[in-house]
């Protein structure tokens, strides 16, 4: 099995989608997060991330990695769907067929010490599921969404950005926000069967591919804020970096060899 991607947390609802009539019993699905590094990169275990540079003396050093995600869907394979819950996307307009779970807008964070966290804990019912969707997108003043408001209630620094990062870059503290706003997408291929164990997602977060150049020279994040010489290099880096995979035993690891 070939499980592609994902992201998550809070639910806010589930879709009134079917495959056959009748109710249908209940799996618990967890999701995790990490942020650990798929290239060579250097990576402290202690409290945060540090990335290094193999052909300068520059050092990175990652203490808080934050997303805004708008939504978040599991899409059940060849289900139709009967009905539709509040959506958990900020554009009330959008609406996928078949969102069998439903995320409104959440802040998650990323662990940057190396290891796995869990993040999310829920119950889907059994059956065969062909997607799990998120979208990585600013909320503004201007979302439509239901949620919109009450996140930007709750976190109003955060109008119009979707990544925030804080850290050290060669001993200097910086704040990097962006606004990058991507689409990810993965399918299960086959559609993944979901019975009567316990399901366990992994979604990973390459934070050390973030600020490098093509070169895999570490660069300022501060120079990739909005409006800076490597604004778009590092908003490109950013959806490149998430992969996601089955990981039942929450280890970090592709449990179908895989991860993409």
């Amino acid at each position: 099995m070939r499980i592609q991607w994902l992201i998550a947390l809070p639910l806010v609802a589930a879709a009134a989608c079917s495959e056959s009539t009748g109710p249908s019993a209940s799996v618990p699905v967890t999701l995790s997060l990490s942020a650990k590094s798929a290239t060579g990169a250097s990576f402290s275990r202690s409290a945060d991330v540090t990335a290094t540079s193999s052909t300068t003396a520059d050092a990175l050093v990652i203490t808080k990695a934050q997303l805004v995600l708008a939504r978040v869907e599991l899409v059940r394979a060849g289900a139709t769907c009967t009905s539709e819950a509040a959506s958990g996307d900020d554009d009330a307009a959008e609406h996928e067929d078949c969102e069998e779970l439903e995320l409104a807008p959440s802040l998650v964070d990323l662990p940057v010490n190396g290891t796995v966290v869990n993040a999310l804990s829920v119950t889907v019912p059994e059956g065969s599921y062909s997607a799990l969707e998120a979208k990585l997108r600013p909320i503004t003043a201007g979302s439509s969404g239901r949620g919109s408001a009450a996140f930007l209630a709750a976190h109003p620094e955060l109008n119009g950005v979707s990544v925030l990062v804080e850290g050290t870059f060669n001993g200097t503290a910086f704040t990097f926000k962006s606004p990058v706003s991507t689409g990810i997408e993965r399918s299960f291929s086959p559609p993944l069967s979901v019975t009567s164990a316990p399901l366990g997602l992994t979604m990973n977060a390459d934070l050390a591919t973030w600020f490098r150049n093509s070169s895999g020279a570490l660069i300022d994040p501060r120079t990739a804020n909005a409006g800076g010489a490597n604004a778009q290099l590092v908003a490109d880096n950013i959806k490149r970096s998430f992969r996601a995979f089955r990981d039942d035993d929450h280890d970090g690891r592709d449990d179908d060899g895989a991860g993409r």
